[in-house]
């Protein structure tokens, strides 16, 4: 089918590209959300994951008019496609995560090959935690980073003595922070945007680019226009972080655009499966990875901290980053 189709997750920035889009179409704009196999029945709230989205989907589209398609994927399938999305990465990325995308991609291929979705808003605007709270963005490093000693303690003894994961991080982030004008780096909010907007945004849109060209869909990021990304840079964190809302402008400027219930949405992430019937898939295939004494993880990684994860309950993992990496992440990572 031709045309253009939008992602609608129920978000804001989602539910803007579609309000715009659909408000300046002659005809019903179609719009697609993804959800996986029982997460209505197994959903956890947490800091980070806030609500369900159907709801909030729902009011979109009735507003709007929108022929709304809603995928859900199995269990079965987040795993089955961990490798493909390996493959159309070419490096380990961000396992669960990448293979429901490159699924929902395949799916909506099938009738529409140019899709609009609401990426790079957080970045640009603050939408994440780390640009409000203190706890987070006092950190001399990558806010989003957590846990990296655990990460270490996954290596084998060598490779241990050989990388310090830390430093590497450590490194890293001094180098960015040296690439901005002298007279910003100084400057809290502006090490923060920058940092966003070279790496935490670049991996979202290379993730996107990636899942959805594997797949012969062509992806677009309106909030990633050039003008808006050098407008937004120049203007003082104080309007776009106000009264306790995040994204305070971009609400603003869109009163009345979309229903309030949508515009003033707490932010949640990318879905991601609640399903515990996934934590028993990739625990299995790790553990018969784990049979071959020949397999590579043998050399890198301390294969008793790997059998002291699989035996561990998963509350006994912090979240490695966000709500995204959870034990079940770190599973996927090594099949």
């Amino acid at each position: 089918m031709y045309g253009v189709a939008t992602l609608l997750s129920g978000g804001l920035d989602s539910s803007l590209i579609t309000g715009i889009v659909a408000k300046n179409k002659e005809n019903q704009l179609t719009t697609y959300s993804i959800d996986y196999e029982g997460n209505d029945k197994y959903f956890k709230k947490t800091d980070f994951t806030v609500s369900l989205y159907e709801h909030y989907i729902d009011i979109m589209s009735k507003a709007f008019d929108t022929k709304h398609e809603y995928k859900t994927i199995t269990q079965e399938d987040v795993v089955n496609y961990l490798k493909d999305a390996l493959h159309a990465k070419d490096y380990p990325g961000m396992t669960d995560i990448d293979s429901s995308l490159l699924w929902f991609s395949k799916e909506i291929a099938k009738e529409y090959k140019v899709i609009l979705s609401g990426e790079c808003a957080d970045e640009i605007f603050g939408g994440y935690p780390w640009f409000y709270r203190k706890e987070l963005n006092d950190r001399e490093m990558f806010p989003w980073i957590n846990n990296l000693e655990y990460r270490q303690s996954l290596l084998n003894k060598n490779l241990q003595n050989e990388i310090d994961l830390r430093k590497i991080v450590e490194e890293e982030y001094k180098k960015t922070i040296e690439e901005l004008p002298e007279e910003d780096r100084n400057k809290k909010d502006k090490r923060l945007f920058y940092i966003n907007m070279t790496h935490f945004m670049q991996g979202l849109l290379e993730r996107k680019d990636r899942m959805t060209m594997y797949t012969t869909l062509e992806a677009r990021v309106p909030f990633a226009d050039t003008k808006l990304v050098e407008y937004l840079w120049n203007l003082p964190f104080e309007y776009k972080y106000k009264e306790n809302t995040e994204k305070y402008l971009l609400r603003e400027a869109f009163k009345g655009v979309i229903p309030d219930e949508v515009l003033y949405r707490k932010k949640n992430p990318y879905p991601k499966t609640h399903n515990p019937k996934f934590l028993e898939m990739v625990s299995e295939l790790l553990r018969k990875r784990l049979e071959n004494k020949e397999s590579k993880m043998y050399k890198i990684f301390d294969i008793d901290k790997i059998n002291e994860l699989l035996n561990s309950k998963e509350d006994d993992i912090l979240p490695w980053y966000r709500s995204a990496y959870d034990k079940t992440t770190a599973y996927s990572i090594f099949i």
